[in-house]
């Protein structure tokens, strides 16, 4: 039977000899798992799976050690850049805040007049003589939406007693935390055991 290829010393990510070290290691590693049967019929067979699959796992381990060497250092000048970037970034949003809500409050005070508007245009039925409007329904323009005003649907609770089931949201972190902590009935739930197989040498 074919032997286990061990990780090889001296890889790396950046390095050309060592990148080429760890490829070729990896790649050693992948053909000697094809050549493995996928059969698992004894304790025997079981453990030895469970050995070629743990070690697979550890030069997975290894590749993400190498690039973490990188992408730790990249991590710290990236969140560098940010804070300085917010620096510079907070005094002109701070500036531009009380011109945004007065936007804002303009924006609203219009919605709120062709609302209304609306809602009168609506619930009244004209008088008519002759198929003309008389005089006590004069026609009013309908106020213009504020300019680079989009309307869109979104929603309020207002009872959520009245939200229909199929609206609400299974906590599955807190059936998985008092399951965890020996709850074993919890109505309209399964609750059962189930085999999860670990992969250790």
């Amino acid at each position: 039977m074919d032997t286990e290829t061990k990780p090889t010393t001296d890889l790396s990510l950046t390095d050309s000899n060592g990148r080429e070290l760890l490829q070729s290691s990896l790649s050693d590693y992948v053909a000697f798992l094809r050549r493995q049967p996928a059969v698992c019929g004894t304790p025997e067979q079981q453990e030895a799976l469970i050995k070629h699959v743990a070690q697979g796992h550890e030069l997975i381990k290894l590749v993400a050690a190498e690039r973490l060497k990188i992408t730790r250092q990249l991590d710290k000048q990236k969140h560098d850049w940010m804070e300085i970037e917010k620096e510079m970034t907070a005094p002109i949003l701070a500036a531009m805040q009380p011109l945004k809500d007065a936007v804002e409050h303009y924006n609203r005070e219009v919605l709120r007049v062709r609302e209304h508007q609306q809602a009168q245009a609506a619930s009244q039925t004209p008088i008519t003589h002759s198929g003309e409007t008389t005089w006590l329904m004069p026609d009013v323009a309908l106020v213009a939406k504020p300019k680079g005003v989009q309307m869109k649907w979104t929603y309020a609770i207002v009872d959520p007693n009245q939200v229909p089931n199929g609206y609400w949201i299974i906590d599955e972190g807190a059936i998985k935390a008092d399951i965890a902590n020996g709850v074993r009935d919890i109505p309209g739930v399964r609750i059962y055991e189930e085999a999860i197989t670990t992969f250790r040498k």
